[in-house]
């Protein structure tokens, strides 16, 4: 009797093999972050500027995700606007990541009402809401200036008050016409794992480029 050996996968065909799975999972993430930022360019007129009214000063003190946090309530923050582009972050052992799941670009007023027209061209980078360079032709039809633009979109880094408001800001899409309601806060934290400090500043003026860090206890959508 003959005995015929197994043949054993080669380094190769293993090599390939891992190649194959990190690829495909690179197109599934990829393809999900495109589904995720995907929804509609689209205007909505007459839509009102934030409005906010100072507060009892208070500071909170929580733990999460490793991070010991105190967090200063500045003003009580009430935000209508045109979500013009989302971006998402993974939980990290940063600060910033640990407790803001997600950035939306809001826009009203002039640029909201011109948005479509004028297609901006939104983009994220990390943390900080861009848009292409405006052509002397499409600033005629935006009307504005770059002054009109600073003082119509803010960056808003998004700290859920809970689950539930976490998963709405989760869902929200580029085209949505939203609701936040919340605090501006300021939010100091340091790291239980290495004693790293972490500290973000909100703005509280809509004449900046600052970005708001909004501690959201309320998500509704508008219909137009």
């Amino acid at each position: 009797m003959s005995y015929r050996q197994k043949r054993q996968k080669g380094y190769p065909a293993a090599a390939v093999t891992a190649l194959l799975i990190i690829g495909a999972g690179f197109v599934v993430w990829y393809l999900g972050s495109i589904w995720y930022h995907s929804g509609r360019t689209r205007s909505i007129e007459g839509i009102p500027e934030p409005k906010q009214h100072d507060v009892t000063s208070e500071t909170i003190s929580f733990e999460k995700n490793g991070w010991n946090l105190q967090m200063h309530y500045k003003c009580a923050y009430d935000i209508r606007g045109l979500a013009v582009h989302t971006r998402t972050y993974p939980l990290t052992d940063d600060m910033g990541d640990s407790i803001s799941p997600v950035d939306i670009g809001i826009a009203w007023g002039l640029v909201a009402e011109k948005n479509k027209e004028v297609g901006f061209d939104w983009s994220h980078g990390n943390r900080k809401l861009t848009c292409a360079p405006l052509s002397q032709e499409k600033m005629k039809i935006f009307g504005g200036t770059v002054d009109d633009y600073v003082k119509n979109t803010s960056n808003n880094h998004l700290i859920p008050a809970d689950k539930n408001v976490e998963k709405e800001l989760l869902s929200v899409r580029k085209g949505d016409y939203i609701r936040l309601r919340g605090y501006l806060v300021d939010v100091y934290g340091e790291s239980s794992k290495d004693g790293r400090i972490g500290y973000w500043h909100t703005s509280t003026s809509r004449e900046d480029t600052d970005c708001e860090v909004i501690y959201v206890t309320n998500v509704d959508w508008i219909d137009t």
